[in-house]
């Protein structure tokens, strides 16, 4: 896709286009959405090509945020486009909530066949925010009306709608006067273990943040007959890609067939590959779940599109809802996804994410055993984070020398997903991603690392 072979920049951004347009934005748009703003340095991107963004600008950048995980197979892909330009032509994207297309069924045979049991079942929607209430929402549904709580853990992303921005949630900035409108919600600490907010060290803490919740909750908020079940991101992605313990996945499986509760996997931003493997819970043995959410990667970010996978006993509850919408599962998005999971069958892309986990684990791991400021390196597959610190004695977190990190790699070619608010960025390559061009922009992160460190006198070994 395209014949360019490196990042260029030769007008250090914002250039002049940029600010025009980005003054023209702040007297015409509502309000930002990231945490903590735009970064004031950033450029207006004009076109995306393959595994390149360009700027109005002329600047050329390696794309390490791939529409925010949404774009798996880069951007343009031509036989994606292909496909969904057919199935434009074939049917557009009207509603179908009075009608079927094959395209649909299509699709979902596909998911069948990739999805780990008891997935047997497909239910479409547009957006992963859409996506997640609605699995939400079935799973009530089907744990029946004396079991209205959900639990769900501190730091995760589920949307940013009134129901999914209180899930979690990730942020205060995300659920700012939206939960005192929101009930139902039991959320507990994620196995953060680089912070564990019990300042205990795996694996002596026998995974006390799972304690948690047989130890107090159900001691003091609710009994485990009001609970109808659990909603987890395995991997959280935009708490900083945060791993769990191998063990813990398999333990919280336990902990819901002992209650009986229903447990719902959110993988809109980690499923179709982003870990290596189809779906986050194929690395865990032994655990199953009965929602499976997916959203962004299956769209390959040409089509809205998102849909939650269901065992055979989901089905009956979700037919007692309303969970679609005007464009949920449109034709030329189902088309367009079907192909993308061929494609990335045929290519054998999950072996190039293996190629870039080896990538990204041997030279992030060594900056962080390097760099002062390198505090911890998280990487699964193609979904890896850099958190950066003051020392790794105080584990203070480096607000500004991570701005100032990811301003230097802007003004050398690579952009990862990042926002100022935190200490952390994350590089998300493309999963087709040629391996020596992710190991390029690995060697632009350390020369800005060692920059950054250099300027604040922050140690080298």
């Amino acid at each position: 896709m395209g014949n360019q072979k490196c990042p260029h920049v030769h007008i250090p951004p914002p250039g002049p286009e940029s600010k025009r347009l980005q003054k023209r934005s702040d007297d015409i748009l509502l309000g930002v959405s990231l945490i903590g703003g735009h970064p004031p340095n950033h450029f207006v991107s004009r076109y995306r090509d393959g595994w390149f963004i360009e700027d109005v600008d002329g600047n050329r950048y390696l794309d390490w945020i791939t529409g925010w995980a949404s774009a798996p197979l880069g951007g343009n892909h031509p036989e994606l486009i292909e496909a969904t330009v057919k199935g434009l032509h074939d049917y557009g994207t009207e509603c179908l909530s009075a009608l079927r297309v094959e395209h649909q069924w299509k699709l979902a045979e596909k998911l069948h066949a990739i999805a780990p049991p008891p997935l047997t079942k497909v239910v479409y929607d547009t957006t992963g925010s859409e996506v997640v209430e609605n699995a939400v929402r079935i799973m009530r549904e089907a744990a029946g009306p004396s079991r209205p709580f959900v639990i769900t853990f501190l730091g995760s992303f589920h949307g940013g709608n009134y129901g999914t921005a209180a899930m979690g949630p990730h942020n205060a900035h995300y659920n700012h006067s939206i939960e005192p409108f929101m009930s139902g919600w039991i959320n507990v600490p994620f196995p953060t273990c680089y912070r564990c907010p019990y300042h205990l060290n795996y694996p002596a803490c026998d995974i006390a943040c799972l304690g948690y919740i047989e130890e107090m909750i159900l001691k003091y908020k609710a009994t485990p007959d009001s609970i109808a079940g659990v909603n987890v991101e395995f991997i959280q992605g935009e708490n900083g890609v945060q791993i769990p313990p191998p063990e813990w996945p398999k333990r919280l499986y336990d902990l819901c067939k002992k209650y009986d509760w229903i447990l719902y996997n959110d993988e809109v931003q980690e499923g179709v590959g982003r870990t290596g493997k189809w779906f986050a819970i194929d690395h865990y043995p032994g655990v199953e779940v009965e929602l499976l959410s997916l959203g962004k990667g299956i769209s390959g970010g040409l089509m809205p599109l998102a849909c939650t996978l269901g065992s055979d006993r989901m089905s009956e509850p979700a037919g007692k809802l309303y969970t679609g919408g005007t464009f949920a599962g449109n034709p030329a998005a189902c088309l367009m996804a079907t192909k993308l999971l061929e494609i990335i069958e045929r290519d054998k892309v999950l072996d190039n994410v293996a190629e870039i986990e080896k990538i990204a684990k041997a030279k992030f791991g060594a900056m962080k055993d390097k760099y002062e400021i390198v505090g911890d390196v998280r990487v699964l597959g193609a979904y890896m984070a850099i958190e950066f610190v003051e020392d790794k004695d105080s584990k203070t977190p480096a607000h500004d020398l991570t701005r100032e990190i990811v301003y230097e790699m802007e003004r050398k070619g690579v952009v990862p997903i990042y926002e100022p608010a935190f200490n952390y960025f994350r590089p998300t390559p493309a999963l087709n991603q040629p391996p020596e061009l992710f190991a390029l922009g690995c060697d632009i992160v350390e020369e800005c690392i060692a920059g950054v460190s250099r300027q604040f006198a922050k140690g080298i070994a």
